[in-house]
Parts: C-alpha cells; structure tokens; sequence
C-alpha cells in the first residue's frame, strides 16, 4: 500500500499516543500535533522519504509524547494539553538531527 499525507498523519497520532501512555490526550493537543506536523509530510516525504526516515521520525514523535505526558503529570494535570505538546516538541526538535523536523510553529 502506499503512503498517504493522512496515512502518515495516522502514524504520527499513534507514536505520540504510543509514547504517552495511559495519560488522556486532549482534543486540543491532537490539533496541535496536527498543526505542527501536518503541512510538513509534503509530496517528498510521502513519495521518496517515508520509507527510509519513518523509524527515526516515528520515535521522535514517541518522544515527544512521552515528555508531554511528563509535563502534563508532573503538574497533576488528567490531560496533555496543547502546550504540553508544543513545549516538548521545541525540545525534542532541538536536539533531533533530522531535517524532516519542521522548525517550531508560532507560539500558542
């Protein structure tokens, strides 16, 4: 089967999901997954890149999950909410050495 923009989307929803655990993920905080990684999956990355980069994408997207559900408990939080997701993937991000990792959005 091949790879879709939305059939990537999917993946990512559930590495993030994977990485966070039991912790409820906020609608909100979904969006701003989507936000953040929606418009980067481009016709490149669908056709030539997915296959060979999905791994190391895919964890950092783990990552990013689980460090959103750390921030999230840590301050006894039910729910990651969108800055938990927009803060752990700044930091994530920083220190991924892959340039399929879009540079941050604006700030909520």
């Amino acid at each position: 089967m091949a790879y879709t923009k939305d059939g990537i989307m999917a993946q990512i929803y559930v590495a993030f999901g994977q990485g966070s655990g039991a912790i409820r993920v906020s609608q909100d905080a979904a969006m701003e997954l989507h936000r953040w990684y929606y418009d980067a999956i481009t016709p490149e990355v669908v056709g030539e890149r997915w296959e060979t980069e999905k791994v190391q994408v895919l964890d950092r997207i783990r990552m990013i999950g689980t460090l959103a559900a750390l921030k999230a408990t840590t301050v006894g939080a039910t729910a990651i909410n969108p800055l938990n997701v927009y803060d752990s993937a700044v930091q994530v991000q920083e220190t991924s050495d892959t340039d399929l990792c879009p540079p941050p959005p604006p700030p909520l």
